[in-house]
């Protein structure tokens, strides 16, 4: 893996965390017409996170997996 490509996947597992940090805080600021964040939300946040979590270690796996001669 080149350095180059290394600084890539690099921002992009960076960029699946940043993601992860703001979701719920964004999602805790939506209004609802009760006031409170709707119940969905405490199933799809979890499954968001495990999505980006998912995501983030494929991105290492595969950048470790290569050399560099691939």
């Amino acid at each position: 893996m080149t350095t180059s490509d290394a600084k890539k996947t690099l921002a992009v597992n960076l960029a699946f965390w940043i993601v992860a940090m703001l979701v719920h805080p964004v999602l805790r600021m939506l209004p609802s017409g009760p006031g409170g964040s709707p119940k969905i939300f405490e199933l799809l946040v979890p499954l968001f996170f495990i999505m980006l979590a998912g995501g983030s270690t494929y991105l290492m796996k595969t950048a470790i997996g290569k050399t560099r001669d691939d």
